[in-house]
């Protein structure tokens, strides 16, 4: 396979990477108590139930999400030319490096560092939501955004308000992010 042609293929693997580790959290989900659910509990929250050998293969979805978006990130770099500490860049590998960390850091063993990991997580990840639209210089694109990220911002505003962060919330929030990325890379990453 050519560069060319992988590049392209691997331009999808943060889209990828959301349904992989959305659809593998409903797996481990069924080695859980039958009163676990996504309303009650994170998806990191499924690491309290799960024995040793199925904590290594949960642990392991959350390295293997964050490998296919470095691989998206690295994609980004190329086609935008983007320096590694140009701020777009660094913002989503710093995203993208927190995600992968909490694989290392489960909620059931390091709960106030794993929060930590998840407001990083959000920070950087919205950062580089809006300075990747103004990369692509399209003011449509920009307002998309925008709307997402308020979006997203609403969304988690009520969960912690409430004192209901939850699966539920988790797998939306994916969800918005990836209505985002399908538009952005079949708008702007031709």
């Amino acid at each position: 396979m050519d560069k060319k042609n992988y590049l392209e293929l691997i331009k999808y693997n943060a889209s990828l990477s959301l349904i992989l580790f959305i659809s593998t959290s409903f797996y481990f989900q069924s080695f859980a108590p039958d009163y676990f659910n996504f309303n009650a509990f994170t998806i990191s929250e499924l690491s309290y139930f799960l024995n040793n050998e199925k904590l290594k293969y949960f642990n392991l979805m959350f390295f293997i999400k964050a490998l296919l978006d470095l691989s998206f990130a690295y994609y980004l770099k190329k086609f935008f030319k983007l320096k590694f500490f140009s701020v777009e860049f660094f913002s989503l590998f710093i995203a993208i490096l927190s995600f992968g960390l909490l694989g290392f850091f489960p909620s059931s063993k390091n709960k106030p560092i794993h929060m930590f990991f998840v407001i990083i997580l959000f920070l950087s990840f919205t950062l580089f939501q809006f300075l990747i639209s103004k990369l692509t210089k399209n003011q449509n694109f920009v307002k998309i955004t925008k709307f997402f990220i308020l979006i997203q911002v609403i969304i988690s505003g009520l969960f912690v308000l409430t004192n209901n962060i939850n699966g539920i919330f988790e797998i939306i929030y994916m969800i918005i992010i990836f209505f985002w990325l399908s538009i952005f890379i079949r708008k702007f990453l031709k």
